[in-house]
């Protein structure tokens, strides 16, 4: 007559529900997946500085250096060096003036030197005007010749091309037009006697 609910137990309870399974994990999208892949892209290296133009032992160079950049000079010089930046080795010879930002002398010199930070080494000869800001002079250099204060105007360094060539460029003499005509030479001449004083002294 009464009907039983089947989703009861014989207590009158309902049975606990069935635990739910966990949901699977969507499957991830192409792009996250072709990103996930794809390696991570390295640091650019860094440009490393331009080298020094280097001047060997043994080799003996004549005229004008002019260089925006570093020179190192281990062998002969005779002549002007205009660079930024100039070391000159224990076997180094220079015979020119020198300008430049940063000299570092520690061979021989015969010039004047002009540059904001000089550095002459122990093993050093140096004759020759020294113009700087800062001076530093190591225990044993030779050094004769007098040192003051660098004007600003006594720094010039070559940065392009046409300033180098500039520097390089030999003064030329001053050249006459070539239709100019030299000048004759004048010679005084005596003023002629008058025929009164000439008659005069004859008849005295």
């Amino acid at each position: 007559m009464f009907s039983r609910d089947k989703s009861k137990n014989s207590a009158g309870e309902r049975p606990a529900p069935a635990p739910s399974r966990p949901a699977a994990p969507a499957p991830p999208a192409a792009s996250e997946t072709a990103a996930a892949s794809k390696p991570s892209p390295e640091p650019a290296p860094q440009r490393a500085a331009g080298k020094p133009s280097v001047i060997t032992e043994g080799l003996h160079v004549t005229g004008n250096l002019a260089s925006g950049g570093e020179l190192l000079v281990d062998g002969s010089v005779a002549g002007d060096i205009h660079v930024r930046r100039l070391t000159i080795g224990a076997s180094g010879k220079v015979e020119g003036k020198i300008v430049a930002e940063e000299i570092t002398v520690s061979g021989s010199v015969e010039g004047q030197i002009s540059a904001k930070t000089v550095t002459i080494g122990r093993t050093a000869h140096v004759t020759g005007d020294v113009l700087h800001d800062v001076l530093s002079i190591e225990s044993g250099a030779e050094f004769q010749g007098r040192c003051q204060r660098r004007p600003a105007s006594e720094l010039e360094v070559p940065k392009t091309a046409a300033q180098m060539a500039q520097v390089q460029k030999p003064a030329k003499a001053p050249q006459r037009p070539a239709n100019a005509q030299p000048q004759a030479a004048v010679k005084p001449v005596a003023p002629a006697k008058s025929e009164e004083g000439a008659s005069a002294n004859t008849a005295g």
